[in-house]
Order: structure tokens, then C-alpha cells, then sequence
């Protein structure tokens, strides 16, 4: 019996230090990139470390050192997720007279060939624009044709890896962007392997706002994406007036690295917490998941939020998410 105890001991202790280390690094991510990578993995962390605390006390008591890392970590990782947390349960302001805009933003996943089910989940959220990533050629021939009686207006990208995008909107475009920062020329090694899409619209009553939509790579390699980064903020400091920037960004709230973003962009994030990936996982095919990173993301400039939510499964490895705004006065 006393062999079992101790072998029990050490596989929490073990436990322990696997999920507390992880949480006290990712707190020092602002000072090295690199430990900011493990800010992704908040929502698991605090869990864990919330878990090893509750084993710990009991287990090792209160002189122990697992008990102190185990308390450490769960503070650390509180200290990143809990704000997050709290801020998805604020009010959004109510839109009263103000003519409302709707929008869905979906990666629509490169695997997904069931444009019927998209198209489906599009309809059944009916919004006045569709923001679209991972939309590669094979796909827009099956979803183009069943969005195009309701959305007129479209642009498309088609370059490397991330630069797979489309817009579609029942409002005209007022301004939409050249041909440099969204390619038509679909090459999966050679292509540009990111882009952005913005458009502008004016609505009836005479307020003008623009959508950009985008999609960043993985947060490592670290350079690349914080090139990415710079280079959506840039392009979002050169566009004047209201704006709504919405895409995959594969990076998650708790990150330093997305927060530096908003700062450099001067915009806001409105996603607060939103868990959208992973949907499906590949394993000998597609199995279902549940969601615990939240990737895709929604910010703003100038505009008011009155209502955030995820969509509808679609046969993607990602939910939509479905934002409806106004332009503030």
C-alpha cells in the first residue's frame, strides 16, 4: 500500500510540474515570444493547474513545494484568462434605431466539400455580408453559384496557403482594394502565401464603413507571424474612417501577441473569449471535437458591437462567427 502512495505522489507531482511550469512561463510572454506560444494553451492551462491545486492540498498539504508550484501556476494562468473571461460576459449596447449591419466570418477549411451545408448555415444566419477564409478554387465552384443570387457583389483572393479569401455582400462595395494585396493567381508553393481583402460600403442612411478579412499563419514560426501582424495593422492605419477587420488569425486572445496587435492597429477586439476551433480533428478521417481555442477573431474601429455569437457546424474544422454592428454616430 505504501508503494502505491508513494507512485501516486509522484505521477502528481509530475503532473503537477507538467501544467504549472507551462503557466508560469506563458506569463512572462510579453518579455520572449517564444513562452508567449504557450499563452495559447490558456483555457488548458488554467484548468490544469486548477486540477493540480485541488490534487496538491490534500496530497502534499501546505509545506510542501508541489503544493506552492501548483498554487503558482493556477495564479499565473488565472491572471491571463480570468480578465478574458470576464470581459465575454459584459452588455453590449442595444441597437435601438441604429440601421444594423450583419456579418458572418467563416474559415471554411480546405477539407470541407460540402458546399450545400455552408451555404445552408450562411442562409440560416441570413447576414448582409460573408466573410470567407481558407476558400480554395475547387470550393468556390460548388458555394459561389449558391451565394451569388443573394450576395451580387464579391471579390476573391486566390494565392498560397492563407491567401484563399472571398467577400460577398448584398451591399455595393464603394471602394475595394487592387490587385497586389489580394492575388487571383492560385499557386499552393509559389503563391503569395497571405493576404487581406478590404471593400468599402456606404448604407442607405449615409454612413460609410469598410471590412477587411484576413488570414495569418500558426504563431510559429514567430517572425512570420509577427510580420503578418505588422503588415494587417499597416495596411489597417492606411484605411480611414469606420472599419470591421474579421478572419482567421490563429492566434488566441490570451496571447500577448494578438493584444500587441490591437495596440499597434489601433482597433478593438470584440471576440471575448470565443471558442471556435478545433471543430473536427483529422484521425483515419474526420472526428468530432470540441472547440478550446479561439481563433477567429472580430475587431473594430469606430463601430458599435451589439451582438456576437458562434454559428452553426458546417463541415468545417472551424465555427462561423456572426457579428452584428452599426456605424457610431
Amino acid at each position: 500500500m505504501g508503494i502505491l502512495v508513494s507512485v501516486f505522489r509522484l505521477l502528481a507531482g509530475l503532473y503537477i510540474l507538467v501544467v504549472s511550469v507551462p503557466a508560469l512561463l506563458a506569463l512572462l510572454g510579453f518579455a520572449a515570444p517564444m513562452l508567449d506560444l504557450f499563452n495559447h494553451l490558456q483555457l488548458l492551462l488554467f484548468f490544469g493547474t486548477l486540477a493540480a491545486l485541488i490534487i496538491a492540498l490534500p496530497l502534499f498539504g501546505l509545506r510542501r513545494l508541489a503544493t506552492w508550484l501548483a498554487m503558482a501556476g493556477f495564479i499565473a494562468s488565472a491572471a491571463i484568462f480570468v480578465p478574458e473571461w470576464l470581459s465575454s460576459l459584459a452588455p453590449r449596447a442595444a441597437a435601438g434605431s441604429a440601421q444594423i449591419v450583419k456579418l458572418v466570418t467563416h474559415n471554411v477549411f480546405g477539407l470541407n466539400d460540402d458546399m450545400q451545408r455552408v451555404a445552408a448555415v450562411i442562409a440560416a444566419e441570413n447576414p448582409d455580408i460573408v466573410a470567407l477564409q481558407e476558400y480554395f478554387p475547387q470550393q468556390v465552384q460548388g458555394l459561389d453559384r449558391l451565394l451569388r443570387p443573394d450576395y451580387p457583389y464579391s471579390v476573391r483572393c486566390a494565392g498560397g496557403k492563407r491567401a484563399n479569401l472571398g467577400l460577398y455582400s448584398k451591399i455595393p462595395f464603394d471602394r475595394e482594394m487592387g490587385g497586389e494585396d489580394c492575388p487571383t493567381d492560385y499557386d499552393w508553393d509559389r503563391g503569395q502565401r497571405t493576404a487581406h481583402i478590404i471593400a468599402g460600403f456606404t448604407l442607405a442612411n449615409g454612413a460609410h464603413f469598410s471590412v477587411l478579412t484576413t488570414h495569418m499563419d500558426w504563431p510559429y514560426p514567430i517572425e512570420r507571424q509577427q510580420a503578418e501582424f505588422a503588415e494587417i495593422a499597416s495596411a489597417v492605419r492606411a484605411v480611414e474612417g469606420p472599419m470591421l477587420v474579421v478572419g482567421d488569425f490563429n492566434s488566441t486572445p490570451w496571447s500577448y501577441a494578438l493584444k500587441g496587435f490591437a495596440a499597434a492597429s489601433g482597433l478593438e477586439r470584440e471576440t471575448r473569449n470565443l471558442l471556435t476551433y478545433p471543430e473536427l480533428f483529422t484521425f483515419r478521417g474526420m472526428r468530432q471535437a470540441i472547440p478550446f481555442l479561439a481563433l477567429d477573431q472580430v475587431f473594430q474601429r469606430g463601430l458599435v458591437v451589439h451582438e456576437l455569437h458562434r454559428g452553426a457546424e458546417s463541415g468545417s474544422d472551424h465555427l462561423p462567427v456572426v457579428v452584428s454592428f452599426s456605424v457610431a454616430p
